[in-house]
């Protein structure tokens, strides 16, 4: 029998879908499914989940595994990750309170001003894509919801509570909350006060590669799981920051999704920091990480393939744009595109930082703005390239990974915008690669570290071209002029709409 119990089973919890993965002992992926789901956006601005949509896609997916041949009694453990940040509230008997109130959704960017004044945090431990302004909100406009939670969980540890009644989460889910005191790893349960909340509220905080819980039996029974399973904590959707590519000393990787993830595993005992605060430094996995956040890289193309392209409506596939601008010359014929179409986090972490087009000419067209798309996204990565080396964490090596590795010509331009060699890991299973590896340390067969290494495969190394240089410089000046144009204009509309002294604060 032990012998017998041998796969891994890994959940993806999105924003829009939910992906299961069954892996083999070595780390080989040996079905997958996903489910899709939608989300609510009642107001500009607002955006809210179902858990119960979550709880059925879960149930749907392990059923579509079934169908296809995934004999889900030999699974020996199972692991979870999602999307951070979202706060699902439970009354005293363990129900959903609405709303769910998502990452994405901007209705506390005033409570986040007030929050940021008042605990002095730098942008990244505190932003309006975090729970605890969300959790300010309510407090002030829907007082009765805050008055019935009793516990608070996210994405990733409710599905886990709905599977073993246990609730706990981990250290990127608090990081991620604003809930925590990063120099101690500890609850900062006085911040609860600001939203009329107490410390019993939150859960326990368990390792990520840590017990978390045991299935119920009578779950195990209806799904078709090995009742006696182990379940790992997991971690949120910053696991992908490890399932790029393999950590490493000097290497600097880029996650390539609707948003980047941008990191430097420093060497040990190394002390980087940027007093600027447009970087941080993420105290979990096997390395520190000097982190940072592009928020619309692939985003932006997605966006100029509709809108600029016409995308569906035409019947032109997203390939088939991208290729169009890739016969556009290096430059975009003095066309430059700022990519700040949903504000930025890194390095400005303003969310009134607005996107733009500059140099346009008549002679331009849709191939040359998409062209211009594509090489002001790669801009944005050597501009956070520049203030690594700044700080001293230059990129001995440069990782491209994830999804947006397949756009036609886009990693090429980025080796060239970058003038640096890149080194491309294939597939795009970067996150939940990562709970096989926690799934293996909890399971006492391998490190965390030697696990993960164990799923990955030679990279394919794209080297820059070198006679652009020249080409690729002097546009990189004009994109840093007009970025800096662009936050100097976001400061001046945040202190023109910003909200009395006070708030938070008294």
């Amino acid at each position: 029998m032990a012998e017998f119990v041998t796969g891994i089973l890994t959940i993806d919890l999105g924003t829009s879908s939910l992906k299961a993965v069954l892996y083999d002992p070595d780390g080989r992926v040996q079905v997958s499914s996903t489910q899709r789901y939608s989300y609510r956006s009642e107001r500009p601005g607002w955006a809210e989940g179902d858990p119960e949509a979550w709880w059925r896609a879960f149930q749907d997916a392990l059923a579509d595994l079934r169908k296809r041949g995934a004999n889900l009694a030999s699974v020996a453990a199972i692991s979870f990750t999602g999307q951070m940040h979202t706060a699902v509230l439970l009354d005293a008997e363990g129900k959903v309170i609405p709303p769910t109130i998502l990452w994405l959704d901007r209705r506390a960017d005033r409570e986040t001003e007030e929050l940021q004044r008042a605990l002095r945090l730098p942008p990244y431990q505190l932003n309006s894509t975090y729970t605890l302004p969300k959790l300010v909100w309510l407090h002030r406009n829907m007082p009765d919801v805050i008055a019935r939670v009793r516990k608070i969980l996210w994405p990733k540890d409710y599905l886990r509570f709905r599977l073993t009644d246990d609730m706990c989460t981990d250290l990127t889910e608090a990081g991620g909350a604003a809930l925590l005191d990063w120099s101690t790893r500890r609850w900062a349960t006085e911040r609860l006060a600001l939203a009329g909340l107490t410390a019993d509220v939150l859960p326990t905080v368990r390792p990520s590669d840590g017990d978390g819980g045991a299935i119920l039996p009578d779950l195990a029974r209806t799904l078709g799981l090995n009742p006696h399973a182990k379940v790992v904590v997991g971690m949120g959707d910053v696991a992908a920051l490890f399932g790029g590519a393999p950590p490493k000393p000097g290497r600097v990787v880029c996650s390539l999704g609707s948003s980047s993830m941008v990191f430097a595993a420093l060497r040990e005992g190394q002390d980087v920091s940027d007093a600027a605060g447009r970087l941080y430094v993420y105290p979990f996995g096997p390395y520190p990480l000097l982190g940072g956040v592009s928020s619309t890289t692939g985003a932006c193309l997605v966006w100029a393939w509709e809108t600029i392209c016409g995308g569906r409506e035409r019947g032109l596939t997203f390939e088939k744009c991208m290729e169009a601008a890739l016969q556009v010359p290096a430059g975009a014929g003095g066309v430059c595109f700022i990519p700040y179409l949903a504000g930025e986090r890194s390095p400005y972490w303003s969310d009134t930082i607005r996107g733009g087009f500059y140099g346009l000419q008549l002679a331009h067209d849709r191939a040359h703005l998409v062209r211009a798309v594509m090489e002001g996204v790669a801009y944005s990565l050597r501009h956070l390239l520049n203030i690594y080396a700044e700080i001293g964490a230059p990129a001995e090596d440069l990782v491209l990974a994830a999804g947006g590795t397949t756009t036609p010509g886009w990693v090429q331009i980025i080796a060239d915008v970058c003038q640096h060699d890149v080194l491309v890991y294939a597939g795009e299973e970067t996150v939940t690669r990562v709970l096989y590896a926690l799934c293996q340390s909890n399971l006492g067969r391998a490190g965390f570290q030697e696990s993960l290494l164990r799923t990955f495969e030679a990279p394919k190394v794209v080297s820059c071209r070198r006679e652009l240089a020249d080409v690729y410089n002097e546009a990189y000046e004009r994109y840093r002029a007009f970025s800096a144009f662009a936050a100097e204009q976001a400061q001046r509309l945040a202190a023109q709409s910003a909200p009395p002294q006070g708030g938070c604060a008294q």
